[in-house]
């Protein structure tokens, strides 16, 4: 569990729309608002889960903080550096310290490229190292991932997923960056051995000092590999805690139905505990709702709740959440009555 309040990667008021055009012209006639006004802080050595539906602005939101995608507006700093307002040049450079594991390991490495050649890559492009420097590196960072450095001869085609999902944590410690963006990087993985993913990524954190934004959709791994866990719904984050905090004291209506849906091996739990079924479809981001965006599938909305978009507030002291309905008085009381109780 990592106690640092030290900031390193600081996220404000970012958004990033997709244009949608239309007619022979292309003349622009909307937005799609893939990440809407999100703000957040992930601190040095921490691993923050980002999690929530399909289409609700993850993997935008990874990929505008590294900068692969141009915000529409505001700004992410790493350390004092505002990204967003470097050059090109600088902004590349900056890519030493900042990398990415990618979902899916069968589409992310070149079936052209040798090992060596794709974890070497990013030596090449920095003018880190050359020739026999480069053969070292590889071998080590083989060992690193628990590959065998005698494959830095293969090719992406005669591994199986997890090797290949190894290979890219690999290329991404290559430059040796403090801060990694993991973009559902067990999804595609047999369950087997997700396991052993997130146990090497977790030791990795612990032996290189490395700070993660994990994105995931399986909650309960979420729990397991993160010190603080955001929720995201459409676009913007609707509740920020501590991981424990989150699943046991969790307050937003839409955090509360996911984690209802977590299957749990116990048919004496499902007695005490009612599965949450949202209605209705996700509103297009396209056009989202007014005010609050989970208000259309809100089980304890009220018609204020269309009137103005609620800010992410801290109710109790670490813990955010964006709803008018939870009240901090109600909530603080809570947390009398249960730590009495125990």
């Amino acid at each position: 569990m990592n106690n640092s309040n030290e900031v390193l990667v600081k996220i404000e008021d970012l958004k990033m729309y997709f244009p949608i055009y239309r007619g022979v012209i292309r003349r622009q006639v909307g937005s799609v608002r893939a990440v809407d006004d999100v703000s957040l802080e992930v601190y040095k050595g921490e691993t923050l889960g980002l999690v929530g539906e399909s289409g609700c602005g993850k993997t935008t939101l990874g990929r505008t903080v590294l900068q692969l995608y141009k915000p529409t507006s505001g700004h992410v700093y790493y350390e004092d550096v505002d990204l967003t307002k470097l050059k090109p040049e600088a902004q590349r450079q900056m890519r030493k310290y900042m990398q990415m594991i990618f979902q899916d390991p069968y589409a992310s490495l070149n079936p052209r490229m040798s090992v060596r050649d794709i974890i070497g890559d990013p030596m090449v492009a920095f003018g880190a190292a050359s020739g026999k420097q480069i053969d070292d590196r590889v071998r080590e960072l083989l060992q690193l991932v628990r590959l065998d450095p005698e494959y830095a001869n293969r090719y992406p085609h005669e591994f199986s997923g997890g090797q290949r999902q190894r290979i890219g944590v690999a290329r991404a410690l290559a430059m040796n960056p403090s801060f990694i963006v993991c973009d559902e990087p067990i999804s595609a993985l047999d369950v087997s051995i997700q396991a052993q993913v997130v146990n090497l990524l977790e030791d990795l954190q612990r032996d290189l000092g490395l700070t993660y934004l994990f994105i995931a959709h399986d909650l309960s791994m979420v729990r397991h590999i993160s010190d603080r866990v955001a929720v995201m719904y459409l676009g913007v984050v609707v509740e920020l805690s501590d991981r424990n905090e989150i699943y046991y004291n969790s307050l937003h209506p839409y955090t509360k139905a996911l984690l209802s849906a977590i299957p749990v091996p116990d048919p004496a739990y499902y007695e005490t505990h009612q599965r949450i079924i949202l209605e209705g479809d996700v509103p297009s981001p396209a056009n989202p709702p007014s005010g609050c965006r989970f208000r259309t599938r809100c089980p304890i909305a009220i018609d204020e709740c269309a009137l103005e978009r609620p800010e992410l507030r801290e109710v109790i002291p670490g813990h955010f959440v964006a709803c008018i309905r939870v009240n901090p008085e109600e909530v603080q009381h809570k947390e009398v009555i249960d730590q009495e109780s125990l």
